[in-house]
Order: structure tokens, then sequence, then C-alpha cells
């Protein structure tokens, strides 16, 4: 097949499509700026929840009750008000730095349990039942030119309860066409991550035109990109305004990554076009003379990646990571209301997160073609769970070991994911893996 872009050897280049700018829900232009690294002491997290809702909450309520124009949470109401998000009234046990990778400094476990989470308090939910339970959900399937497997783990809280799995993930191998395969991730955070990534995951699907796709698919690649890209941009935005709307799911302080995979095209003509959101991860595994490699089919959308930055703070917003009490910063940096500590989100792009909408975070996705030759093994899709600890190049690795049995490959990936979460945090994030193997391209 031929090559697109200028990307690395055997799979062609990750060609970006006309940048789509993100449009935010704020009129506060230009106010945001950078912030000395250690907070004044009224938003620095004090190390006492009752101190945290007696000295931020009050501060925090008016103003989130603006923002979402009645939508649920914050009402005016005393800091014991039932409906406050259970992240926040656990804010003030975040203190300390945590452990780093080979040190072993003291640190209050909920400081750990939230270094590296989505937001601060994410994976808090918790559900009655064996204590020793994750529960997994799993799917496989096929049709003539690739294979897949896709596993959804529930993460692992310190104190023993089973956790409600966020991740969500859908696999379509003939999409309205033999020809068109979509696969997705979806990870979930916040008190209502969960009913998020579901209702996403299932809208996302009814939004991408069977007619449509079918179409743009029978279309020189790099013909196709385009138009796709407006479209899954679109689709993307629709379910966000859905969401929003739906009274049933609270997300002013909740949301979900979005990484869409489109696999299209007649053979010899395959390509694949990913819409990303967040900090879900596709990429590609190529043989370049005997050894794989891997070309990335999205970029995380980190708060501290430049052009997410500079929306952010034009949009009136902080991007800065938490700081303790000594004004040190704990885990990664996170998107802020410019005077409250609020949202704590570790993404620039989400879908839901009407807080974080208000000072940039946009549900836009960031789309991008590759087109597949024949030295192309395998695509993977997974939530931050696997990533945070595992490199691109472990993961490829792992699946190779494998020897095409995609069950076995997402089984071994969650399982050295969950591993190392183990070893490293006191808390181990939902993981979640779809591993696609192509027969022929």
């Amino acid at each position: 097949g031929r090559r697109i872009g200028r990307g690395p050897g055997g799979g062609g280049g990750r060609q970006p499509a006309p940048p789509a700018p993100c449009k935010t829900t704020s009129s506060r232009k230009g106010q945001g700026s950078p912030r000395p690294s250690a907070l004044p002491p009224l938003l620095a997290v004090p190390s006492s929840p009752s101190l945290f809702r007696r000295f931020v909450f009050p501060l925090a309520v008016p103003e989130a009750a603006r923002i979402l124009q009645g939508k649920a949470v914050f009402s005016p109401a005393p800091p014991n008000h039932p409906r406050i998000p259970h992240w926040l009234a656990r804010m003030g046990g975040v203190m300390g730095k945590g452990k780093k990778k080979g040190e072993d400094k003291a640190a209050p476990p909920q400081a750990k349990a939230n270094r590296k989470l989505s937001v601060v308090g994410d994976g808090l939910i918790v559900t009655g039942g064996d204590p020793n339970s994750t529960g997994s959900v799993a799917d496989r399937g096929a049709n003539e030119w690739l294979r897949y497997n896709s596993l959804s783990n529930a993460g692992y809280e310190p104190d023993g309860h089973k956790k409600t799995n966020q991740d969500a993930f859908f696999s379509v191998v003939e999409f309205g066409d033999k020809d068109v395969s979509i696969f997705g991730v979806f990870d979930g955070h916040g008190a209502c991550g969960h009913h998020v990534s579901a209702m996403v995951q299932r809208e996302v699907q009814k939004h991408l035109d069977k007619a449509q796709i079918k179409a743009e698919c029978a279309k020189d690649p790099p013909a196709a990109l385009e138009p796709l890209a407006k479209y899954l941009s679109a689709a993307y935005n629709k379910v966000n305004a859905l969401l929003e709307k739906d009274k049933a799911i609270d997300s002013s302080l909740s949301g979900t990554t979005a990484v869409t995979c489109v696999v299209l095209g007649e053979e010899g003509k395959r390509s694949v076009v990913c819409a990303n959101a967040g900090d879900s991860r596709a990429i590609v595994a190529y043989d370049d003379k005997g050894k794989l490699k891997v070309h990335e089919l999205s970029e995380d959308q980190k708060p501290d990646r430049d052009i997410e930055r500079t929306r952010i703070l034009e949009a009136g917003g902080r991007v800065e990571p938490l700081i303790d009490e000594l004004g040190d910063p704990i885990g990664p940096f996170r998107v802020w209301l410019k005077n409250m500590m609020l949202p704590g989100l570790a993404m620039a792009r989400s879908i839901g997160d009407d807080i974080a909408a208000t000072v940039g975070v946009c549900a836009t996705p960031e789309v991008t073609q590759y087109q597949l030759s024949e030295r192309d093994r395998f695509m993977v899709l997974a939530s931050d769970g696997v990533w945070e600890f595992l490199s691109n190049e472990d993961v490829v690795d792992i699946v190779r070991s494998c020897d095409g049995d995609a069950e076995k490959a997402c089984a071994q990936v969650c399982g050295r994911a969950y591993a190392e979460w183990k070893a490293e945090e006191e808390v181990v994030d939902d993981i979640t893996c779809t591993v696609v193997f192509f027969e022929r391209v």
C-alpha cells in the first residue's frame, strides 16, 4: 500500500488532519497566566478534610453553581451536604509527595492513591460485595483479514472494597461493510465516570453513520482524511452536547477519554483513521528488518503540552500539579479554575467534565490517518491504566511474545500492567486493552 506522510519505516507516517480548534464555553479570554509553584495558603490543599471543606468549599460552591446553571451537584448547601462529590470530601487526604520509583518515602495512603489518577480522587467509587473481586469484561472476534480481543479489568482500592470499573470499549469488525471495522476505548473518571464512559461508548457508535464511512472508504486514503476528520470531530462534539443535556448523569466533575480507530479500505489500500480525546492511546507495531517498531496513532493530550496549555490559559484556567502544604508538587500537571482548586483534571481534552470545559478543556479530538502496509503486524488501543507504567515498547514486546493469540495478548498486557500498579502504588487504575492482529492489509 502507498504510505502517507513522513513517519517511520513500514506503515507510513501519521498524517494529522487540518487542525480543528477547540471551542470553550468560557467568555474569559487572556486571563490565564503561569503561577508560582506554591499556591497562596488559602488555595494550598489543607491537610485535613474538614479544613478543606471549611475554607475552600465555600469559595467553590457559588461559582460552580453558576457554571453548571442548575445542573445538579453544587447547590449552595452546608459543607456536609450529601451531594458533595466523594473526591471533594476526601481532598484533604492527598497530602504528601508520595513514593517515586525506587524510593520508600512515607506518605499518607491517600496521597499515593491519588498521585497517578486522572482526577484528584478519581476511582473512589466503591460498591459492596467480595472485597477481593476485581471483575472483568472481555470480547473477541474476527473477519477474513483481522482478529481482535478486548479485555477490561476493574482496578483495586486499598480499602479492599470492590471497585466499579469506569472503563468501556467497543469492537465492531464489520461496521456496515466488510471493509470497515471500528474499535474504541473509553476511560471514565470522576464520581459518575462509569456512567459517562458507558453512555459515550454507546452514543459514539450511534453517531458514526455507516453509509457515510462506507462512502469515504471508496476514496483514496489521503482524500478521505479531511472529511473523516470533520465527521469524527462532529460525532464527539455531538455526544458531548448530549451528555451535557442528560439530567440523569452528572458530568460536572466526571468525564471520559475517547480513542476511536476506524480501519477501512479495500485490500492494498487499507488505512487507520484515529480520533483521540484524552490520554488513552492507540499504536501500531510494524516490522522493520526483523524488529518490531512502534508508530503512535494518537498523542496523549496532557495539560502541559504546549498547544493544550496555551488554550487553557487563554480560557482563564491554570495548568499546574497539585501542591502540598510545603509547596511541593504532587503527580501530573492538572487543569484548575483560576481561583479555585477545581477540577484537577489530568488531561486537556475529554467528553464531559463540564466545569473543566469552562477553562478550555474540550471534546474535539485530534484525528490522524495511517496507511497500512504488509509490514504492519498489530494495533493496540488501551486506557492509561496500561500506559501509566508500560511503555509502547513494553506493550509491543508482550503482544509479540503471544504469537498471534489476541486473547492471550490482552491477558498478558493487562496482567503486567496490574502487577506494575500494585508494585508502585496503593491503588490500581482500571485497565482496558484491545489488540488487533492484521492478517492481510
